[in-house]
Order: structure tokens, then C-alpha cells, then sequence
């Protein structure tokens, strides 16, 4: 049994929808069939249950590539197979508004911090990438749903209040990045070492040019996450 799941393996399912806290998860299992709260130590509330006759757990990550790759890599030892990150980002081009959604090609970071403890050894950067066939059915689904879903290069970065994106929102833009994110490149990095598959659906709370605070309101962002969930464990459960 890991550290901080305390839960059994067969007790986790072998896909998993991974959000940031436990008030998501808790509406994201309301989506299944019999759902079992299997872990709540640490605030880390985990769910199992059924989703269209496959099995299905909602893992809650925390902020963070620390105590997300905590939880990713815990999920993996219980036999975890596929992780598909539902998450918020902030906008990094003016195409991308509140309310869209970006499904991540590929995610950018500044070497070191949690991933450089990972690969401590190495002279390289590891690539960042979610398994594309995963990414391809995820757009799909959301497209389907009548939401406004791209696909394109994201960035993740460790400090949330930070004058980083302020002074460095034209060079990001420059790059063609869609949006920003906090977990995205520990997971798609993580599922490359341990070996199982990975993708992330972002929901954009807020547009470039806002602060930190002023992007989309918290029930704003629960009725948006009432509309993408279904489109993510459709393709948990189809890939």
C-alpha cells in the first residue's frame, strides 16, 4: 500500500480522470455507478466506480507538480494503466478565451524543480508528451460536446504568484504557447518512466491579460466542469 493512497490495489481502477481538488472529485463521481470513496487520507480523496461498464476512479492531485507527481506515481504502483489530467490553465494566447479548453500536445518547462529530481543523472531533457492516440480521442469527444476545445502546445511552471507571466507574456505568446498550467509536464513525464499513458483537458479560467483572481468565477467553473467531464471519461473508458 502506498504512503498516501491508502487504498488496495484493485480498489483503484486502472484509468483514472485526475483533478485538483476534492470538491471536483466528489462531483466527477457522481458520474458513475456505484462509486466508493476508496481513499481519504491526506485530503486526497480517491473514487471507484463504473462508467459505461468499465471501471473508473477520480483521483484528487493537489497543486502542484510535487504533490501531483506524489499522487501520480502512487497511482501507478496500485496499477494504474491511464491518467487523463482534468485541470484549469490560464490563457497564453489571445485565441484562447475563458471557457475554452486545451487538450496538451506537449508540455514545456523550465528544467529542474520536481522532474529534475527524477532524472538527477541525466544530461538531457526529458520530452514532456501525452500519449497522442489518448490526446486524439479526448478532442473528439470535446468537439462532439459542443465545447470550444483546441489542441496545441501548453507550459507548466511551479510558482502560482509569481511576475513571471507578466514579464514574460510576449515571449510565451511568441512561442505559440495556448495556455499555462501547473501539472501537466510532471505527468506526461512521469507516465514515460513508469510506463503507463497519460493526456490533460485544461479548462481556461483565465484570459491572458488577467491578473491572478480575476479569471472565472468558482461556480462558473463547476457548471463548465459539469459539461467536460462526461467528454473526458467517454474517452477514459474508449482509449
Amino acid at each position: 500500500m502506498p504512503m498516501h493512497i491508502k487504498a488496495e490495489k484493485g480498489e483503484v481502477a486502472d484509468r483514472v480522470v485526475a483533478v485538483e481538488d476534492r470538491e471536483t472529485a466528489e462531483a466527477l463521481s457522481f458520474f458513475l455507478e456505484n462509486s466508493k470513496l476508496v481513499n481519504r487520507n491526506r485530503d486526497l480523496y480517491v473514487y471507484t466506480g463504473m462508467y459505461k461498464g468499465s471501471g473508473v476512479s477520480i483521483a484528487t492531485h493537489g497543486i502542484g507538480a510535487p504533490s501531483a507527481t506524489l499522487v501520480f506515481d502512487e497511482l501507478s504502483q496500485l496499477g494504474v494503466k491511464l491518467i487523463i489530467r482534468l485541470g484549469t490553465a490560464k490563457s497564453l494566447s489571445k485565441r484562447i478565451t475563458k471557457g475554452d479548453v486545451v487538450v496538451s500536445s506537449g508540455a514545456s518547462y523550465i528544467p529542474g524543480g520536481t522532474i529534475g529530481e527524477y532524472v538527477t543523472e541525466s544530461f538531457f531533457v526529458l520530452s514532456a508528451v501525452p500519449d497522442l492516440l489518448v490526446s486524439k480521442k479526448l478532442l473528439e469527444k470535446l468537439t462532439s460536446s459542443k465545447l470550444r476545445a483546441f489542441v496545441g502546445p501548453t507550459f507548466s511552471n511551479d510558482l502560482y504568484y509569481s511576475k513571471y507571466y507578466e514579464n514574460n507574456a510576449g515571449a510565451l505568446a511568441d512561442k505559440n504557447f495556448l495556455c499555462a498550467d501547473m501539472e501537466c509536464a510532471s505527468l506526461f513525464v512521469l507516465s514515460y518512466i513508469r510506463g503507463f499513458r497519460s493526456a490533460c483537458a485544461l479548462i481556461v479560467t483565465e484570459d491572458m491579460e488577467e491578473k491572478r483572481g480575476e479569471g472565472m468565477s468558482d461556480e462558473d467553473l463547476k457548471k463548465l466542469i459539469t459539461r467536460v467531464a462526461p467528454a473526458v471519461l467517454d474517452a477514459l473508458v474508449e482509449s
